[in-house]
């Protein structure tokens, strides 16, 4: 990892932070050997710092940024000091938090289990997110103080509300210092009164007759106070008119009496004695690197065509030319911010034809250098809109989905309408403009747009606009539930990327989206090993890019792959990995991971952790919201825990309005099959083993082969119906090395339950240790075993012997279905069961007999009647399966 590689993963970067613009704007401005401290502002700042918010409001030039920076370098500040350089960019939620974020990160060492350490506010919920960095914040260490520089280019409403809120009850730790030229919309009155605020005005910052005659002293200047006294009448202590006064003085000639201190005298100032005095090479390189908000050498020589950029560049610094150098390593420079309005101002007057050029230039000069959302700006500059549709299809797409999105749509935004419609291209970026705001079903006419004017496009443009077209096709087709066009058109992309289109700047992100979004739809089509193929590659290639939404999606589609084939270790750490990243960023809820918690909730119920996969259900659902598929999937899964856990009901509804979701369009394979197990499932626990048995066996209308689980359930089935001969039947023909390893333990247990009907007591106990053995490899402790009274008390006595640790296992498998979570008070039994009661109660759940629990407890059937009759006195209730509900309510049942 190179130097700035390691710099850029210690702040917390996310991929929507480019790494020397992160630097910047992290970097607490250098105080150059002349400035003049000041006491009181120290002290101002001081106090300040031990409050919740220091407010230092002024305009251009007063020195805001330049005496909050001596005093943080200075030993006098009471904690760490964040810095974060604002501008116009920094206008959005999601730009604000991610930098907030990363300034904090840059100042203070944040533990691994501080919420901080992995949040990227740039993509998903805005409150999840915020709430998280609350946390964080009140968890720090120590006490941090953030410097805003610039807030006053701060203006959304969105941002301001979050910042009023966060200082309504501030997070002890943190301290904000905003320094701005306009007062924040913030509630500044509310903060006072409850003395937790410090502000610092023009009159706090401005110069007195000390300071100034220490200020031109400084510089080498020998005036009189008197002198000195009309400069700061004449700029009323400005502190940047006093330096412009330094400067003037300093040409020789002149007296503090021709100075003056308005802004045109400045602009007068800046033009005369900045720009007339460079030499006309000099003069002309800054009027044109003047487009560009910083510069380096590479990017001068672009504009200007002299390769000697960087050369003047550092000449220009070392002149104090109000050419400022970024970085340690100088590479990147900015023009202080009235120079560089003057600059533009002159160029706009004396060569207004070549402006667009320049744009242009810089344009295509930060498309080569892979900054394609500087390139996109500058485009948009330039009012070139052809060209930034170019650059769109060519580079920018692929960020659709990812941190950036918001960066992108910014400046798509600046398209005028009307011109959405001229090129394939733009209406391209009309249709991810949609995307970006959630109206997926209004991209599709300006993808057929896209698609009709493809002959227009140059050779590479069609190529990389096809691509973008299929690309945006499948995030479409996913919200229609249309997993033909999601395989035809991600195919298609594929196809492309590698072919014609393989020398795109974007052509590896393009095909990491398109093997994620490929992968995705054979899943759906159960061709487990084609999707698993496609996902991996895919997972490399989204983490090599920091396509963090899409590598979410292959992460997700990775567990649910494993969770439905058996494989939950495995699931569980695909989708473990994909929550993680979404809770660390606090990008929830969102549609990617959606079945990842369904992969989890899958994993839990097997391992007998129901309160979690309930959980991770709720969480799906939520997720899955703006996609049919996962979101029946998340439904189907719903139903079958209900199910599982007696809430038959529940289930039921759940199901009934799955179905009708179903109907509405043409489900994939894996959903339909899905859907028809939980149907049986449903009916088992119906104790109606003939419809699941009808279910199963109609005929499939798929040429792929069962899956085990529906095979196991089949066999369930035929042994609830009194068929043990077919069940055994049916459970031999399964592999012997089973390809869904959690539905092995199924089989081996029912395998043990038809060989105990079947009287093949040697066949129950091997059956009985391969359960056991295969529920250990997989951590499997609940088994899906769905009709009543199939908790046999006979099997785990017969397997006593086997120690306590296989004993408690198969104790587990066995438990059945039981109630789990909030549920209604339960109203205590009327009268205590006697110990020889919960003995016979606890063989209620299981198949047996009345006849063979009295031989199990060597006593006479009458007496088993006796004790039963007892039981459903005190239990109140009239049936065996309604004792065994009511005893699981009160906790009675041991399994």
């Amino acid at each position: 990892m190179s130097p700035a590689e390691a710099e850029h993963f210690r702040l917390g970067a996310t991929e929507a932070l480019d790494v020397h613009l992160l630097t910047t704007k992290l970097a607490r401005p250098r105080v150059p050997s002349t400035y003049v401290e000041r006491p009181r502002i120290a002290e101002l700042l001081q106090q300040g710092s031990q409050q919740a918010l220091t407010v230092v409001s002024a305009g251009a030039g007063w020195g805001k940024t330049l005496a909050t920076a001596a005093w943080a370098a200075s030993a006098r500040a009471s904690g760490p000091v964040a810095w974060l350089s604002l501008d116009e960019s920094d206008n959005h939620p999601r730009s604000f938090w991610t930098y907030f974020v990363a300034a904090i990160r840059s100042a203070v060492d944040i533990p691994r289990d501080n919420p901080l350490a992995g949040l990227a506010p740039g993509l998903g919920g805005g409150a999840g997110s915020h709430r998280r960095m609350v946390e964080g914040l009140s968890r720090l260490p120590e006490p941090v103080i953030v410097v805003l520089d610039d807030f006053q280019g701060i203006r959304e409403p969105a941002v301001l509300a979050r910042i009023a809120e966060l200082l309504r009850h501030p997070p002890a730790p943190l301290r904000l210092m905003l320094l701005t030229r306009v007062d924040p919309a913030l509630p500044l009155r509310r903060l006072e009164l409850r003395g937790e605020l410090t502000e610092l005005r023009s009159r706090d910052l401005a110069f007195d007759l000390p300071a100034a005659l220490a200020l031109f002293a400084a510089h080498g200047l020998a005036i009189s106070s008197d002198d000195a006294r009309l400069l700061l009448a004449r700029t009323e202590g400005w502190p940047a008119g006093l330096r412009l006064a330094v400067y003037f003085l300093k040409g020789g000639g002149r007296t503090a009496a021709d100075f003056a201190g308005d802004d045109q005298a400045v602009s007068d100032y800046l033009l005369e004695e900045v720009l007339t005095s460079q030499p006309p090479e000099l003069q002309r390189f800054l009027l044109r690197t003047s487009v560009a908000d910083r510069v380096s050498g590479g990017l001068a020589h672009a504009l200007t065509g002299d390769p000697r950029g960087e050369r003047f560049l550092e000449r220009l610094e070392r002149s104090n030319a109000f050419v400022i150098g970024l970085h340690p390593d100088r590479r990147w420079y900015r023009y202080h911010p009235m120079l560089r309005e003057m600059l533009r101002h002159q160029l706009a007057l004396a060569e207004p034809e070549i402006v667009p050029d320049l744009e242009r230039r810089a344009a295509l000069w930060y498309a080569t250098n892979g900054q394609p959302i500087e390139a996109l700006r500058h485009s948009a500059d330039a009012a070139d809109w052809h060209l930034l549709g170019r650059l769109f299809v060519r580079q920018a797409a692929p960020l659709m989905v990812s941190a950036q999105r918001s960066a992108v749509a910014a400046q798509l935004t600046r398209v005028p309408s009307g011109r959405l419609t001229e090129t394939p291209e733009l209406a391209v970026c009309a249709a991810a403009l949609r995307m970006h705001s959630g109206r997926f079903r209004e991209m599709r006419p300006h993808l057929e747009r896209a698609r009709a004017q493809l002959d227009r496009a140059g050779p590479e443009e069609r190529v990389a606009t096809s691509i973008a077209i299929r690309v945006f096709s499948a995030a479409v087709s996913r919200t229609h539930g249309d997993i033909d066009t999601l395989i035809a058109e991600s195919a298609t992309a594929l196809d492309e990327t590698s072919g014609p289109g393989a020398l795109l700047p974007a052509a590896e992100p393009y095909r990491a989206i398109a093997l994620s979004n490929l992968g995705t739809g054979l899943l759906w089509y159960a061709a487990f090993d084609e999707a698993d193929e496609r996902l991996q590659e895919g997972l490399q290639l989204t983490t090599a890019h920091r396509l963090d939404a899409s590598r979410i999606n292959v992460l997700a589609h990775l567990g649910l792959a494993a969770a439905v084939s058996g494989w939950l270790r495995r699931a569980f750490e695909y989708a473990a990995e994909a929550v993680e990243v979404v809770e660390a960023r606090g990008w929830e809820p969102l549609p990617q991971a959606a079945n990842a918690h369904l992969a989890l909730s899958i994993v839990q119920l097997r391992w007998n952790n129901l309160d979690e996969a309930q959980s991770h259900l709720v969480r799906s659902a939520d997720a899955a919201r703006p996609e049919p598929a996962a979101r029946c999937a998340a439904g189907l899964g719903k139903a079958r825990l209900h199910a599982f856990l007696g809430r038959s009901e529940a289930a039921r509804r759940e199901l009934a309005r799955v179905h009708r979701e179903l109907a509405r369009w043409r489900p994939p394979i894996l959903l339909r099959r899905w859907q028809a197990i939980t149907e049986a499932e449903l009916d088992l626990t119906a104790d109606d083993p003939a419809a699941a048995i009808a279910r199963l066996s109609a005929p499939a209308s798929h040429h792929q082969p069962p899956f085990e689980r529906e095979q196991t359930c089949l066999a369930e089935a035929h042994l609830a119906s009194g068929d043990a001969q077919r069940a055994e039947e049916i459970l031999a023909s399964l592999p012997a090395e089973a390809d869904d390893p959690t539905s092995a333990v199924e089989a081996w247990l029912l395998t043990a339950l038809a060989a105990d009907q079947l009287g093949r007591t040697d066949r129950v106990l091997d059956a009985l240790g391969r359960a056991v053995e295969a529920a250990r490899r997989t951590g499997v402790r609940r088994t899906l075993l769905f009709a009543p009274m199939h908790q046999p008390a006979r099997l785990l006595i017969r397997a006593a012997n086997w120690g306590p640790d296989a004993s408690a296992v198969l104790g587990e498998l066995l438990g059945g279905p039981r109630q789990t979570g909030p549920s209604a008070p339960v109203t205590p039994a009327a009268e205590p069961l006697t110990e020889r009661e919960l003995t016979v109660l606890n063989y209620l759940p299981t198949m047996m007999t009345n006849a063979e629990i009295a031989a199990e407890l060597f006593v006479s059937v009458n007496t088993v009647k006796a004790h039963l009759k007892r039981i459903f006195q005190k239990l109140d209730v009239t049936t065996r399966r309604d004792a065994v509900r009511r005893a699981r309510e009160l906790g009675l049942l041991n399994r």
